[in-house]
């Protein structure tokens, strides 16, 4: 199956390199010079002028949300899947373009790696979008525009929220002794261990379970509760999902 990705930005290439290996992926712009990076991973690219057709395409929205209109007035013939991934566009925002089926989804740049958690919306067939959205990690289905856009931040912005994290306690180690590799080493794993501990249990009963009574973590837990840790998170997302 061919996979045709309209759009040439962070995530356009996020996505083109989590699913290279399993479809053609064509990646479509209108600028020579930024398309000319995919050549290296050996990407097919095509320039897209005044029209291009669609017809019969499996298509991804990976352009600027504000672009839409103008891009859709570009687009001839019926896709046969259209997947957006425009930030905080909603599902009827998409009867603009020609497809048998529409679907809103909210990747992250770990698409890349084939480890992106990507929410989607639907009301037609969603097999086919599944499938692609599954070939760069994992997809979860919800059930209105208002819920993917909550599921959305999640997905999208969480990812800058936890580099702050994982930068603050990398620096933590530093300020404790530990050369910064080490220390960063140690909190990559640490992600990556927590990661695989939330398949299985609740953050709140994982918290429980590393909090010994009288022990240092919970000296630490205090710490970040009366900072208001639990809060600021709570409140930044609110914050992204009314932006």
């Amino acid at each position: 199956m061919k996979i045709y990705i309209l759009g040439n930005g962070a995530m356009a290439t996020a996505m083109a390199l989590g699913l290279r290996d399993l479809y053609e992926v064509v990646v479509v712009g209108r600028d020579k010079e930024k398309l000319a990076k995919f050549a290296k991973f050996d990407i097919k690219t095509e320039v897209y002028g005044q029209i291009y057709d669609i017809n019969d395409k499996n298509i991804i929205l990976a352009f600027k949300p504000y672009a839409l209109k103008t891009m859709s007035e570009k687009l001839s013939g019926r896709a046969n899947n259209c997947i957006s991934v425009l930030a905080m566009t909603k599902l009827d925002e998409l009867n603009c373009i020609d497809a048998k089926n529409r679907i809103c989804a909210i990747p992250n740049i770990a698409a890349e790696f084939k480890a992106s958690i990507t929410p989607y919306f639907t009301q037609d067939d969603d097999s086919v979008a599944k499938e692609v959205l599954d070939g760069f990690g994992k997809s979860v289905a919800v059930y209105s525009d208002d819920e993917l856009k909550s599921a959305g931040v999640i997905a999208g912005c969480a990812p800058a929220y936890l580099a702050i994290v994982a930068e603050a306690l990398a620096n933590g180690g530093v300020k404790e002794g530990l050369k910064k590799e080490i220390s960063l080493n140690l909190v990559s794993g640490v992600f990556a261990s927590f990661s695989k501990l939330l398949e299985h249990s609740h953050p709140a009963l994982l918290k429980e379970r590393v909090c010994s009574p009288k022990g240092t973590t919970i000296e630490g837990v205090a710490v970040l509760e009366e900072c208001g840790v639990r809060s600021a998170f709570i409140k930044a997302l609110s914050a992204s999902a009314k932006k």
